[in-house]
């Protein structure tokens, strides 16, 4: 197995970090993306709006298969985050609000 130089290890930390940000900026909650979404719309439609599949938070297990899902945003960055409740893997609703009471 050949060794990276640090060069190539720097190379390769600056790609992963470019990515990790591009992912980071295109995955938050934008006012835009909220009216996008659509009560019924499946998991896989919501994602795509959303840009990324977000943070699962919760899973309550009944008689229906009840899921919440969160993003950053949409205002105010980390301190800001985005719900999206999903039933049988269908869009139910979604809310905003401040992380910890803030």
């Amino acid at each position: 197995m050949k060794l990276l130089g640090t060069a190539g290890l720097l190379l390769v930390l600056a790609a992963a970090a470019s990515t990790t940000t591009g992912c980071a900026s295109s995955c938050s909650a934008t006012p835009e993306k909220l009216a996008s979404l659509k009560r019924g719309m499946s998991y896989d439609a919501a994602t795509g709006v959303m840009g990324c599949p977000g943070t699962q938070v919760g899973t309550q297990v009944t008689h229906d298969d009840i899921s919440t899902v969160e993003w950053d945003g949409p205002d105010r960055g980390m301190v800001s985050r985005t719900q999206l409740d999903f039933r049988d893997g269908r869009l139910l609703s979604f809310t905003t609000g401040n992380r910890g009471g803030w």
